[in-house]
């Protein structure tokens, strides 16, 4: 005998997964154009920069400087989903990132305009993070508002996996121009074809984020406008564990994935072609097993996994970097795939949603995450650089385990966000 679940069972179920699906498609977008930057460092350095070693800081240090857009955007995204609403904040910020990054590849080169060319990369790349920090708070908020309890793991993780499935995308577009052109036409004309490429897909994310319906926590809340210092005082050790676990991970994934394959072909280690396609791998491990391991923090909570992964950071991060720096294939590729397997493990979405209450979740996760994310994950890859310059080579992978362990110190100290299977978001400030 076949059991079918009742009609309103199924719509919800239904209405869950489109909700699902529409916004995973649209953080793939949104971190694809987020990822053309890094990916294309070392061309960027010689097209809008004098180049050389100085072009090539000089491209590190715009990262920099824009990520400390990200917490302004997080800021005041996050207070005004808190106060709006969640859907029309996640269509405006896909749309701005769009716009930005088409903007970037139509740039005129260092010998058209000089010192203006890195002037306006940096702020279209100011206009990316500011829009990335609105992205991070509002999105992993409205998805677990959206998630059926005992779920929200398995579909924070889904958000996890597709940012790491867009940047793989962007830093593949990146590593397939490289591959297919000779240096000249790539330098040329073959780095903007990816940027150019933003407009339409853009234009896909903002027409299924405006098909979405309100989240259904937000909409029966009372909305009460709380202002970013006040929640930081009701919530001041939460948003520094927070902030330390943000800064662990994003530092170690914003060096591995994004300075590395750079500094690898800068330096002669490897070609960009390579280094970008081991890269590639690690991503989209990201993206394969961190949905894996959000159902299994849905299990087993969400404390273990992220004491699991960040104390296996810790010792490994040094040995793991050294080696890679030897530029084989084989080093590099495991690298990656074994980086990207422990990252994925890093289940925030969901702890960090599961921290604050309807009112006030985008603003918490915002000043979590996107100053965390700005001041210590923006900054890694140019204190990398600096480091890799002009210390001895175990000091930028030292660097990152001295976050992996203040990262590890302060899930240590957090409580368990999943009491139960079927525990609640928390829904009153």
């Amino acid at each position: 005998m076949n059991v079918h679940a009742p009609p309103a069972v199924e719509s919800r179920q239904r209405g869950h997964r489109r909700v699902l699906a529409a916004a995973c498609a649209g953080n793939v977008v949104e971190w694809y154009d987020f990822a053309l930057f890094s990916g294309s460092a070392t061309v960027l350095a010689a097209v809008l920069t004098p180049g050389g070693w100085a072009g090539f800081t000089a491209v590190f240090a715009v990262f920099a400087t824009s990520c400390l857009f990200r917490p302004l955007g997080s800021l005041m995204m996050g207070a005004r989903a808190d106060r709006a609403g969640r859907r029309s904040v996640l269509a405006a910020t896909i749309l701005l990132m769009a716009i930005a990054t088409f903007a970037i590849g139509l740039l005129p080169s260092w010998s058209a305009i000089g010192v203006a060319a890195p002037l306006c990369l940096l702020g279209l790349r100011a206009a990316q993070a500011f829009s990335a920090g609105g992205e991070i708070g509002v999105a992993v908020a409205f998805l677990s508002e959206h998630s059926p309890a005992g779920r929200r793991g398995r579909n924070g993780g889904w958000y996890l996996g597709t940012v790491a499935v867009g940047l793989a995308l962007g830093i593949g577009a990146t590593a397939l121009m490289a591959a297919v052109l000779d240096p000249e036409a790539l330098q040329t004309w073959g780095w903007r074809v990816p940027f150019l490429l933003a407009l339409p897909l853009g234009a896909i994310g903002v027409y299924l984020r405006r098909r979405l319906g309100e989240s259904p926590l937000f909409a029966a809340a009372s909305q009460v406008r709380v202002r970013p210092s006040v929640v930081l005082r009701a919530y001041f050790p939460t948003v520094r564990r927070c902030f330390l676990l943000a800064g662990a991970f994003s530092a170690a994934f914003n060096v591995w994935f994004l300075f590395l394959p750079s500094y690898v072909t800068a330096t002669g280690a490897g070609s960009l072609a390579t280094s970008l396609t081991c890269a590639l791998a690690g991503l989209l491990i990201v993206g394969c097993c961190a949905p894996l391991f959000g159902r299994l923090s849905d299990r087993v909570g969400r404390r273990p996994l992220l004491i699991t992964a960040t104390a296996i950071l810790t010792v490994t991060i040094v040995p793991l970097y050294l080696w890679v720096l030897d530029g084989s294939l084989t080093a590099m590729l495991i690298g990656d795939l074994f980086l990207g397997v422990l990252l994925a493990a890093f289940v925030l979405p969901p702890f960090f949603a599961e921290q604050f209450p309807t009112e006030v979740r985008a603003t918490g996760i915002g000043l979590a995450y996107g100053i965390g994310s700005a001041v210590i994950g923006g900054t890694a890859p140019l204190i990398a650089t600096v480091l890799a310059r002009q210390a001895p080579v175990y000091v930028v992978p030292g660097y990152l385990a001295l976050w992996a362990i203040a990262g590890l110190i302060a899930v240590w100290r957090s409580p368990e966000t999943l009491p139960t299977r079927s525990a609640p978001l928390p829904a009153a400030f």
